[in-house]
């Protein structure tokens, strides 16, 4: 029951989105930029005011304070257990549902379909994150300075945040706040390279 009423809330909020027009999906080349390009402005003007405010403040502090003090290195771990979750939510969808069960002698060979094809979608686009996040985690330990340190942090929690709700807006089909989840975590990232590589870029971001 949990299931079908899940998946059922999942396509009204997908055909509501389509219906006032906040969908990218089939757009020619205009269309596609007077969607893309502001919400690419909203991308970037959040995640510039992202570390000052107080749910930034919040989330870094409750990893600090029950986890660890290494925030950016357990935000890759946790990107590595979504990741790791939803294999085993596609294993158990793919054995559940194909006729025959899970084909384990060629499983990349298998194409699945419908909502269980997006949640394979999710897992590959979870992994490549993950290799920008690794990247990133490894450049900002060893150039960013200490005052860049806050900053990185609270871009951490916004990519574990970000990357939390991206499945669930991939297998709901609802492609508007799918790319908008995604450009948030990327642009978070490309925000830690910026204030590592340039210390000046700190200002900009402080200036909020």
């Amino acid at each position: 029951f949990f299931h079908f009423s899940y998946k059922a809330k999942l396509s009204k909020m997908s055909s509501f989105f389509r219906s006032i027009g906040l969908s990218l999906d089939g757009g020619d080349f205009k269309a596609m930029n007077l969607k893309f390009v502001p919400l690419m402005f909203v991308v970037i003007s959040t995640v510039r005011m992202w570390p000052s405010s107080a749910l930034a403040k919040v989330l870094v502090d409750v990893v600090r304070s029950n986890v660890t003090e290494h925030v950016v290195h357990f935000a890759l771990f946790y990107l590595f257990v979504i990741w790791y979750l939803l294999n085993w939510g596609y294993m158990i969808s793919v054995t559940l549902t194909k006729p025959g069960g899970y084909p384990n002698s060629a499983p990349r060979a298998y194409t699945a379909e419908g909502a269980i094809y997006r949640v394979k979608c999710s897992i590959e686009n979870t992994f490549e994150s993950m290799v920008c996040f690794i990247i990133a985690v490894i450049i900002c330990d060893k150039v960013a300075d200490d005052n860049a340190q806050e900053l990185i942090a609270s871009w951490a929690v916004l990519v574990m945040l970000t990357r939390t709700i991206y499945p669930v807006f991939y297998i709901g089909d609802i492609d508007f706040l799918r790319t908008f989840s995604f450009a948030l975590s990327m642009m978070s990232i490309h925000f830690m390279f910026l204030v590592s590589f340039f210390p000046e870029f700190q200002s900009f971001v402080k200036s909020t």
